[in-house]
């Protein structure tokens, strides 16, 4: 049973497996902030033909406004930014995950559920300072109970003695503060005081300020050892590639190998311009890890983002390689001197995984975003177990897998295995690698972008994730995957739903930057038009309430797939005047180059569209988009506008959210504004504005910083609806249309529900 810890892959810049690295853009002041989810249109003409409703609403209408009850947590959509993945090697039962956004969840019944168990682990980043960012985990080979946890961007190494039911803080002799990410832990096979701690160091903790490659961030590494137990660790290695596995030959324990670099990171030594990938690789220690030497003979390519030691023979060793920036040579490697040279034995994919089987060593996995791979001669031949030659890659239906960081065989049985993906969830396959299930049943770490409820039935929702596209008919209860076809990919940001139909569904994703649409309610999707281009995404949509063939959709500039920004410049508006089917440029003047953030449209004018962008502020048409004015609120020079929204029955009355500049609200149709966030924080950054359908003098809103408020007399006053709620970093919101349910799509803990009783 392995020991050894496992890591994170890392943030990238324009990369669509990026995330961009919170604390980094704490220090420079930067307002890196994610879409903000437009609300299902409510209502319809009445000459429009309404198709009928394969999900009629079950539950009664409320005859007067209810009151909220506490916020649930749904645990789900799946997904997140996982990373290791351990079982208890006395019980494989009783296993763990992590999660960079959502820490640590455990599982005691093999896998088939989880919940967190993060009691103890003080460390946090993010906007509201509550995501719990957990990278690496090892159990302690000599007394189970004993569990290591590490941190990214942030000093955290946590220690549990029952079990990880509990965590305490050990990380007393670590110089990093900022900007270091512990990717993993191992205990020696002597002792359980003496532990190895690998590490990254990011550029900008290093220099100040981010060094960026070709596409990520070029990082350094460390390896921390401590010799009582983890009260005192001191630096044993340094280097100009992050640090990632270590593993000790159990024969000879001062015998170990660290593996350097991962797929979505830079070496701080490699050259952008000239090409060269920069140092790294597999480094050797004989004393100990007093001194280390680099074993790279023959090995192709020297970002090892895994290593795995063969449990009977720790001279042989495989390495799973490739970086999305320098792939030539990726691939998986074996060694059987003990990293005196390595043979190629894997070629043309770029691994993320590999693993041997502990109970039959002949048994090997090695797996990539792109295919799971199996080899039944120690790792010298391979076959691909699973691979969809569509370009549907690996994992269960309707499911995009992400990047497999972590695998974990069952020492019960070779050929059930667990996946941990980076951006994807966790997944069991139990026929050695060829079919996928989801298990990833009440964990999520998922970055939810945009969430919208059916219009026709409170349960049934939509969500939109950095790991995929996500309905549920049970309130979030349950999950299903929605990238089929077209739609297999990454990185979603918004969603909407035909208020005639809701079986129509629209959606967007920095992957392929277009817009996809679906009639039979995301079973299968064909794109309906032009890519966005280069570093833009759609980040809203929206149907015309008044006549749903109009849709309206919204640019926005990202530097990484994974997180738009306020920044660049975008392209503007696009319009579809058939549902959604065609699209043409919806812009003149000022609208050009807008970077749009959210669209309202007026509940019975389509021709009347305000725009929340991030460097115009709030712009508005009357004309269907041929022409777009600047609209002035109050003081507010030059906004980042984050939300907008029309009042559904009095159209005169228009709100906007900021960025850091909380909320304004216009009485006559944006000519004028008034700051209108008394008892909200001064500063605060509305991603979302929702009107009660059945109430409209009820409005919601989300702060990016402060959670969910809550208004009872149309927003002249709002007071905090956060009961319940664990992350208060809500990126969107949206209703039934009869009140009762509202949806938050949070940054990194899925999607929450209050039931409104």
């Amino acid at each position: 049973m392995r020991v050894q810890g496992s890591i994170h892959s890392v943030p990238a810049i324009r990369h669509p497996t990026a995330d961009m690295e919170v604390t980094m853009n704490e220090r420079l002041g930067l307002v890196l902030l994610a879409l903000v989810g437009v609300a299902a249109a409510i209502g319809c003409d009445s000459s429009q033909p309404a198709a009928p409703d394969p999900d009629p609403d079950p539950d009664p209408k409320p005859e007067k406004p209810l009151e909220p009850g506490a916020w649930v947590r749904t645990g789900g959509p799946l997904g997140g930014l996982g990373y290791d993945i351990r079982m208890r090697p006395d019980n494989p039962d009783i296993m763990f995950v992590t999660d960079a956004w959502a820490g640590v969840f455990k599982s005691t019944d093999g896998g088939d559920t989880w919940f967190p168990s993060n009691t103890g682990i003080t460390a946090r980043i993010g906007n509201t300072n509550e995501a719990i960012p957990i990278f690496c985990l090892t159990i302690d080979p000599h007394d189970y109970d004993i569990v290591w946890a590490g941190t990214q961007f942030t000093r955290g190494i946590f220690k549990s003695i029952d079990g990880g039911n509990s965590w305490t803080k050990m990380d007393n002799g670590v110089t990093e503060f900022e900007g270091v990410s512990f990717r993993g832990i191992t205990v020696d096979p002597r002792s359980s005081e003496i532990v190895y701690a690998a590490a990254e160091i990011s550029s900008w903790a290093l220099t100040g300020v981010p060094r960026i490659g070709l596409e990520f961030d070029m990082v350094q590494g460390v390896v921390y050892k401590t010799t009582d137990g983890g009260s005192n660790w001191t630096a044993i290695w340094r280097g100009s590639n992050l640090a990632r596995y270590i593993w000790i030959n159990p024969v000879d324990p001062d015998v170990l190998y660290l593996s350097t670099g991962i797929f979505d990171r830079e070496a701080s030594d490699s050259d952008s311009q000239g090409g060269l990938a920069g140092s790294g690789g597999v480094y050797k220690s004989t004393d100990g890890g007093s001194t280390w030497l680099p074993v790279n003979n023959g090995l192709g390519n020297l970002y090892v983002g895994s290593l795995y030691m063969h449990p009977e023979d720790p001279d042989i060793l495989l390495a799973g390689t490739g970086n999305i920036t320098y792939g030539a040579g990726s691939g998986v490697y074996l060694t059987t001197d003990g990293g005196g040279s390595w043979q190629h034995t894997l070629q043309n994919d770029q691994i993320e995984a590999v693993e041997f089987s502990e109970s039959d060593p002949n048994l090997a996995y090695a797996g990539s975003a792109g295919a799971v791979y199996r080899s039944e001669d120690g790792g010298f031949t391979w076959v691909t177990a699973s691979f969809d030659p569509g370009g549907g890659g690996w994992g269960p239906p309707g499911i995009r897998a992400g990047f497999p960081i972590d695998f974990q065989v069952d020492p019960r049985n070779p050929g059930r295995i667990f996946a941990n993906n980076y951006g994807g969830g966790n997944f069991l396959s139990v026929d050695a690698g060829v079919t996928w299930t989801d298990a990833s049943e009440g964990y999520t770490g998922a970055q939810v972008r945009d969430v919208v409820a059916v219009p026709s039935h409170p349960s049934r929702v939509f969500a939109a994730a950095r790991s995929g596209l996500f309905s549920s008919t049970d309130g979030g209860t349950h999950w299903a995957g929605l990238n089929y076809g077209t739609a297999f990919g990454l990185e979603w940001n918004a969603v909407a739903v035909d208020p005639r139909n809701p079986q129509h569904v629209i959606a967007s994703n920095n992957w392929g930057s277009v817009l996809l649409s679906s009639r039979n309610g995301g079973d299968s999707w064909q794109a309906v038009s032009q890519p966005a281009g280069e570093g833009r995404g759609y980040r809203a949509i929206t149907f015309a309430p008044s006549d749903a063939n109009v849709v309206y959709a919204g640019q926005s500039h990202y530097m990484s797939a994974g997180t738009f920004d306020e920044i660049g410049a975008s392209g503007g508006v696009q319009k579809s005047s058939d549902g959604g089917d065609s699209w043409q440029g919806a812009n003149g003047g000022v609208s050009q180059d807008a970077n749009v953030t959210a669209l309202a449209i007026h509940p019975t004018d389509p021709l009347v569209v305000y725009a929340a962008t991030a460097n115009h502020g709030v712009l508005k048409t009357t004309d269907g988009g041929n022409s777009w004015t600047a609209l002035t609120l109050g003081s507010v020079q030059s906004p980042v506008a984050l939300s907008v929204a029309v009042h559904p029955t009095n159209p005169d009355t228009v709100f906007s959210g900021l960025a850091q500049g909380g909320l304004h609200r216009s009485t006559d149709g944006g000519t004028t504004w008034r700051y209108a966030g008394t008892g909200l924080p001064a500063e605060a950054t509305v991603s979302d504005i929702v009107f009660n359908p059945t109430n409209p003098d009820r409005l919601y809103i989300a702060d990016r910083m402060s959670g969910v408020f809550r208004s009872t007399d149309g927003g002249d006053t709002w007071q905090s609806l956060n009961e319940g709620l664990r992350l208060r970093d809500i990126s969107a919101l949206s209703m039934s249309s009869d009140g009762r349910k509202l949806y938050a799509a949070t940054e990194g803990e899925g999607v929450y529900r209050v039931d409104f009783q």
